[in-house]
């Protein structure tokens, strides 16, 4: 009871964590969208400008492992603060070589490598922080913020960007090294929260090949749950789905000649369905209950990305981008709550990791994809490929057994749709059949 109540009260330590983060997200969203279009600008190629985007991708998902051991094994606030002073140090340096005209391919390269590497660091540590700082109650709204956050700075850090990059190459990265500097410095005035009880079982006696100090832990207690098991699938094919897909608005843009400031107002749309989308998911979970937020998120992805590909207007893909990101938080917090609530504080860390490598495998080979696509069939035939692919999962889902009958969250005091039973106890992973 005491531990919760200081978590009630502990508003200001989320309200730090939240801040920081959000500051890494606007630097991060800003190298995402300019990266990209500083190396299409070097080499000419939307196929080496997507090895961009798919070395940050790759680099995020082969740190994924070793980014939740780390945030279980050490005090999660000194982990980021060391990923905080090494992302404004790698920001400042090719800032530096921007502003001096000596910036290479294999510098923007190695810029993406230690981007994509730490901020997957920087996601264990932070997600595995949340529910010591907040009521288990409220945890769900928690998540609802953190999506809030990334789609404000996605929203800000695109926009910024592309106007950044038009006054002057290097402005991007200067801005980005001084954010990161901001986020190092709120942390220090975080205070290591207590530990939170989990939902779910004990976890395995420390030494064992279940324990803290392994890795296959988080692998274990997914495969343990079925609905986590199936979301997850669907969550690595849709972000692979909708990796190719921004990557090919993006480039086909650039291709066509629009200006990079547009760009980034466009990209930025994708910022402002999200946000919206976040800030709502609190009241959206109560109308959309269980898996229903997944099935209109699949939906829509598959029609508005037909509508990129065939309907005219130079703001319709980012207009209905945006309107594909408004549906995803609900989503999201149904998914990123019933796993924290469930899983033990002591390892947290790696089944956040172990959901992001699965969640981000498909994100990883998506700007890669996307070039490939754009090259060989074109913009239009592309997106509606993908649209189709997006069909099929989308029905797949609706058909699950699984995904339909989609265990139910406790809601919070007074809400007038709370559930007062428990999350279910996992059962292992011979007792259902896989879906």
């Amino acid at each position: 009871m005491a531990a919760t109540e200081r978590r009630r009260g502990g508003g200001g330590g989320f309200a730090l964590l939240w801040t920081s983060q959000a500051l890494g997200e606007f630097a991060y969203s800003t190298s995402l969208i300019v990266l990209p279009l500083l190396a299409l600008a070097l080499t000419g190629s939307p196929s080496q400008a997507g090895i961009i985007g798919f070395v940050d991708a790759a680099a995020m998902l082969l740190a994924g492992l070793p980014a939740g051991a780390v945030a279980d094994r050490f005090d999660r606030r000194t982990v980021m603060l060391w990923c905080e002073g090494v992302l404004a140090a790698v920001f400042a340096s090719l800032g530096i070589l921007l502003w001096a005209g000596t910036v290479s391919f294999p510098a923007l390269v190695g810029l993406a490598l230690v981007n994509g590497a730490a901020t997957a660091v920087l996601t264990a540590a932070g997600e595995a922080m949340i529910p010591g700082l907040v009521a288990p109650e409220r945890l769900s709204d928690a998540v609802a913020m953190n999506s809030a956050r990334t789609y404000a700075g996605q929203l800000a850090g695109t926009s910024a960007g592309g106007f950044l990059l038009a006054v002057k190459n290097a402005f991007p990265f200067v801005v980005g090294a001084l954010a990161h500097l901001v986020g190092l410095v709120l942390l220090l005035f975080l205070r290591r929260p207590p530990a939170a009880p989990a939902a779910g079982p004990a976890p395995a006696p420390e030494g064992s090949a279940g324990g803290p100090g392994g890795l296959g832990e988080g692998v274990r207690f997914l495969a343990r749950h079925p609905f986590l098991r199936l979301g997850l699938a669907y969550a690595t094919a849709t972000n692979f789905c909708f990796g190719a897909v921004y990557f090919v608005v993006i480039a086909s843009a650039q291709a066509d000649g629009m200006s990079t400031g547009a760009i980034g107002v466009m990209a930025a749309m994708l910022g402002v369905g999200g946000l919206l989308g976040a800030l709502a998911a609190p009241l959206l979970q109560r109308v959309l209950t269980g898996a229903r937020p997944v099935f209109v998120v699949l939906w829509l992805f598959a029609v508005l990305t037909a509508g990129i590909a065939v309907l005219p207007g130079t703001w319709t893909p980012g207009l209905l981008l945006g309107a594909i990101a408004c549906a995803a938080p609900t989503a999201n917090a149904y998914f990123t709550t019933y796993q924290l609530l469930l899983t033990p504080d002591s390892h947290r860390g790696r089944v956040i990791s172990v959901a992001g490598l699965c969640s981000g495998a498909g994100g990883a080979v998506a700007p890669l994809a996307g070039g490939v696509l754009l090259d060989l069939v074109g913009r239009s035939t592309g997106l509606l490929a993908a649209a189709s692919v997006m069909g099929l999962i989308a029905l797949s889902a609706v058909l699950s057994p699984v995904m339909r009958e989609a265990p139910a969250l406790p809601a919070a005091p007074g809400a007038p749709d709370a559930v007062d039973a428990p999350l279910p106890d996992p059962a292992p992973a011979s007792a259902r059949a896989p879906h």
